[in-house]
């Protein structure tokens, strides 16, 4: 499996990714700098967590200009799978690539705490190997209050394009 990871200045936990991704597949992924290409043969893209550029606009809004986004946009065309965690789905929304918006909390506070959260797909690749049902996971985020249309709503259903949802 070729991984590429995207780091942008402000990008934080690429290397836990980085080492993750090599515990669990035995291959060593590529941190690929916003200014560089992607390889050709890419299989999956993942779009860490941090403050990309300071998020001195909205979080993710400078890093989608990049044109590593365009290079992301084309694989995603192809259908290379693309995970953005935390700043990484931001981005995400930002470009386009995913529908929605990030919005403030409602208390307009960071928020870090665990949470639980229930599989919705399993069969789903990123959780087929997983057997339980409700994971417990860490959130860490300011704007974390993810926000479509109902339109789009329904499109992400229909399409069992929701991952997990919050317990």
């Amino acid at each position: 499996m070729n991984v590429s990871i995207i780091v942008f200045p402000g990008s934080n936990c690429d290397l836990d990714i980085y080492n993750s991704i090599l515990a669990i597949t035995n291959t060593k992924p590529k941190l690929i700098w916003y200014t560089e290409s992607l390889p050709i043969k890419t299989d999956l893209i993942i779009i860490p967590g941090g403050f990309s550029f300071g998020d001195y606009l909205r979080s993710g809004a400078i890093a989608s200009t990049s044109n590593i986004v365009k290079q992301i946009y084309k694989l995603s065309k192809k259908g290379i799978p693309i995970l953005g965690i935390c700043n990484g789905f931001q981005i995400l929304t930002e470009t386009g690539l995913l529908t929605g918006v990030l919005l403030q909390n409602k208390y307009q506070k960071f928020i870090c705490k665990n949470v639980h959260v229930k599989i919705n797909d399993k069969e789903n690749k990123y959780f087929k190997n997983i057997k339980k049902e409700i994971l417990e996971l860490h959130i860490a985020h300011n704007e974390g209050n993810y926000f479509c249309s109902e339109d789009e709503l329904k499109s992400l259903n229909d399409n069992n394009q929701i991952a997990v949802t919050y317990c």
